[in-house]
């Protein structure tokens, strides 16, 4: 007899049926975890008190104030969450992704939960290292606080806050910052502030957060200040990370890139097999993709379905997965988890509506 593998423990949040539970529970054994199922939040933060988890799910209006506690806590910052919705959609996505989720999955699709907890690390997270240096986040909602300040704990930055603009703008001359991430409700005048901080000295990157209809003109605004980039505030908070790896990689304002923000939802599957998975794409060019999911496919061949930029049509491509990244705790999460791919085949019409779509996008942006 080999010896039976420990099982870890996984939460569960939902207003769940008495088959919708046992269903749960099967999955949670044949991927090795122990559910625990609760109903309220008030009972998951009690659980989570005076336990360990290793996962959690969550299906429940509640899910966003049990996630920011949780999240709030050292003790609980790297722990994987997936979201349950009885509708996958990219309102589904966004809006999960909003409060730190990790992943969203069908409702009653045990298989789809199964590999997810199997790619789930078997070890209990350690607390993240900060070799990346100091990050302000300075942002007064408390929700977009915790979940930019997780990514870029994972990412290893060592976070620092700042609720007004005065802290703010004092933070961000400390000579030893190199990462300020500043929502524009909270600085709307933030140029001057940029200005001074190099002034005194700062090499920092700066990413500015604004609604989607000022990113245009705060964008034109910067021109062609270094360092500085301004992102979707109400996007994915993986976006802040994003818009972070380019500034390190010498870009200005996030354009003379091809790789594009885009999400929206993406049906795939290995090439020749029967069922889809969902995941959300993440960035986008004309010659590839890189998908969100804690469920990467095996194969190396995948097939694609999303809708591309700027249109409401669906394309199917063929795509040649060049790299997967699996949910770790062992290696500072610059990018969430999901596989990258390269665009190989497909109907013309799906190829050109695609490579005109990012076209379209890029000019918008840029």
């Amino acid at each position: 007899m080999g010896k039976r593998m420990e099982a870890r423990a996984l939460l569960a949040l939902g207003h769940f049926r008495r088959d919708e539970r046992a269903a749960l529970a099967v999955a949670a054994q044949q991927a090795a975890f122990e559910l625990h199922a609760v109903d309220t939040s008030d009972e998951a933060s009690a659980w989570l008190s005076t336990h360990d988890a290793h996962a959690a799910l969550l299906e429940s209006d509640q899910s966003e104030a049990l996630a920011v506690e949780a999240r709030s806590s050292a003790r609980h910052v790297r722990l994987p969450m997936l979201a349950l919705s009885r509708s996958v959609s990219d309102l589904a996505f966004n809006d999960a992704f909003s409060w730190g989720a990790d992943d969203v999955l069908p409702f009653g699709e045990v298989r789809s939960l199964l590999t997810r907890l199997r790619n789930l690390p078997r070890e209990q997270a350690e607390p993240p290292n900060t070799g990346r240096g100091s990050a302000l986040i300075a942002e007064s909602d408390r929700t977009r606080r915790t979940v930019v300040a997780r990514v870029l704990r994972n990412a290893g930055y060592d976070v620092t806050f700042a609720v007004t603009s005065d802290d703010a703008a004092q933070f961000s001359e400390r000579p030893d910052l190199v990462l300020a991430v500043i929502n524009s409700e909270l600085m709307p005048a933030a140029l001057p502030v940029l200005e001074r901080a190099r002034s005194a000295g700062s090499k920092a990157n700066f990413i500015l957060c604004c609604a989607p209809r000022d990113l245009r003109v705060t964008r034109e605004a910067l021109g062609e200040l270094e360092g500085v980039a301004a992102v979707d505030g109400f996007a994915a908070p993986e976006n802040v990370l994003f818009a972070s790896n380019e500034l390190r990689a010498g870009a200005v304002n996030n354009r003379k890139t091809p790789r594009l923000l885009y999400g929206t939802t993406v049906a795939f599957r290995g090439a020749g097999r029967e069922k889809d998975e969902l995941g959300f794409s993440y960035n986008v060019s004309a010659g590839g993709i890189y998908v969100r999911t804690l469920a990467p496919p095996d194969d190396d061949e995948t097939w694609l379905e999303l809708r591309a930029p700027r249109t409401d049509r669906l394309v199917r491509l063929v795509a040649k997965v060049a790299w997967r990244r699996r949910f770790n705790h062992n290696e500072n999460a610059t990018v969430p988890p999901g596989f990258g791919a390269q665009i190989v085949d497909g109907a013309r019409a799906d190829l050109d509506a695609w490579t005109d779509g990012c076209a379209a996008m890029a000019t918008l942006i840029g």
